[in-house]
């Protein structure tokens, strides 16, 4: 009998959903990226990304206390298709075959890894 504790599994799907507008906010501040440390303090899109990783972090830690790791962590690959599906609608790149194939393999691969691993 597969027993996954949802909650856990839960909060790792916010966390990479969390992560991924982290990573879009990253790609947005690095186009005003400078080497001058005070002007990249003032550069609202990094510090909202940093931000984003930092909870997508926190919300990871207290799943991991409820569920196996070897079944959580492979859900964190969804991150990839978040930032995939963020980029297309926000950020104006386009999907191509090969980026849909690699989508269908990491949900089959995430179904696979965290069935087989109960």
């Amino acid at each position: 009998m597969l027993s996954i504790n949802l909650l856990a599994v839960g909060l790792v799907v916010i966390g990479t959903i969390t992560g991924a507008f982290g990573s879009l906010f990253l790609k947005k501040g690095a186009e005003y990226f400078n080497l001058n440390l005070l002007k990249q303090l003032r550069n609202k899109n990094l510090i909202f990304g940093c931000l984003l990783f930092i909870v997508g972090t926190v919300l990871y830690i207290p799943a991991l206390s409820m569920e196996k790791l070897s079944i959580l962590y492979p859900i964190t690959s969804l991150t990839y298709i978040w930032v995939a599906l963020l980029s297309v609608r926000f950020l104006k790149e386009e999907m191509n075959n090969h980026k849909w194939l690699g989508i269908g393999l990491i949900v089959i691969g995430i179904f696979l890894i965290s069935y087989f691993s109960s």
